[in-house]
């Protein structure tokens, strides 16, 4: 631990950002050069260590002027439930989790904060995200999209139940309210890959949700993140798995998302849609047509599927995403080009 809570604990601090960290020396340092960048000074760090592999004291060394208060566990468990350790730390009104992996924008907890400052009740603030590439061999940033916030209608309209389309929410990209992610149980940590977007569903479920309708976050793509794992043609298909358990009777968390039964049931209809198509178009059409059927049957979906489809056929077509992708244009792309570049090529040096 770089300094103790008492040290770096002012009694008037609003805000603590967690970082849950596993290996990524480089790129931490990279997410802590984001926060010294940061407009808004007064933030506690609270760096969770899942018994990483890489030596952090070269990193943490070069950020002293940060309240950084560092944990090292000798014991891996994973994202989420390693999220909750910094949960268990925090000790201010606010939170922001950021992904060691991702980036802010200088003016992102300044705008942020205040926004959820003024909505005494709103337990999330989200804010825009740019997707990013690194492009090492050419010493270039490519952008992708820029993803609007999608705030969600209130529970009573009907527009809330279709909540399974805004899987794009990241927790980099939001601030929550601490005392109101604590009474809600925190992360699912039964989950592996989606327990962000539960979280935000079950929030957004009971409390409003507030949002900064400009990019705050830089979303990294790159080969070891988790989300390349996602999909059913992957060996470990993380998003239908959850989606299947998530949705069961067996997940404890089930009730806090307030989706009526027939969106749960949408859902896993959904998944295995999705994932037949998968099936079909790829080139390993009977091991995955095989792989699907064995799923559908273990997860009791295959006769419900069958005999629901032409329902659910045309919910499918009458459903519309609300969360839209826009193109660069609609941002001003050469400064968030120019602020990612600087970080990632001139301001942090890390012998990794």
């Amino acid at each position: 631990m770089t300094s103790s809570a008492n040290d770096r604990k002012n009694p008037n601090m609003q805000l603590s950002v967690v970082i849950p960290i596993y290996n990524r020396a480089r790129m931490l340092a990279q997410a802590l050069e984001s926060l010294r960048r940061q407009t808004y000074k007064d933030f506690a760090v609270i760096i969770c260590d899942d018994a990483s592999t890489d030596s952090f004291k070269e990193v943490l060394e070069q950020f002293t002027d940060l309240k950084i208060e560092y944990h090292r566990y000798d014991a891996n468990v994973g994202q989420f439930k390693n999220a909750m350790r910094g949960l268990e730390h925090c000790q201010t009104p606010f939170v922001k989790y950021l992904h060691s992996d991702d980036l802010l924008f200088p003016q992102a907890i300044k705008m942020q904060l205040k926004a959820l400052q003024d909505v005494s009740k709103a337990a999330i603030c989200l804010g825009g995200s740019i997707e990013f590439e690194e492009l090492h061999d050419q010493h270039k940033v490519k952008l992708h999209s820029y993803q609007k916030p999608y705030v969600p209608a209130l529970k009573t309209s009907q527009q809330w139940a279709k909540l399974e389309y805004y899987s794009g929410y990241l927790p980099s990209a939001s601030i929550f309210r601490t005392e109101l992610l604590r009474d809600i149980g925190g992360f699912n940590t039964g989950l592996v890959g989606i327990a962000d977007w539960e979280i935000f569903v079950a929030l957004s479920s009971n409390h409003p949700v507030v949002a900064v309708d400009q990019p705050v976050c830089a979303y990294r793509f790159h080969p070891d993140q988790l989300t390349k794992n996602y999909f059913f043609d992957s060996e470990e298909a993380v998003l239908t798995k959850d989606l299947l358990w998530m949705t069961s009777n067996a997940n404890p968390y089930r009730e806090r998302l307030g989706l009526p039964s027939d969106q749960l049931f949408f859902l896993r209809q959904d998944i295995l849609w999705q994932n037949l198509q998968i099936a079909l178009k790829s080139n390993r059409k009977l091991l995955l047509s095989n792989k699907w059927l064995k799923l559908a049957i273990s997860s009791q979906m295959l006769l419900p599927f069958i005999l629901g489809f032409p329902l659910f056929a045309i919910r499918k077509l009458l459903r519309k995403p609300k969360v839209q992708s826009i193109e660069n244009e609609a941002i001003n792309r050469e400064t968030y080009l120019e602020m990612i570049s600087e970080i990632l090529f001139y301001s942090v040096s890390i012998s990794q």
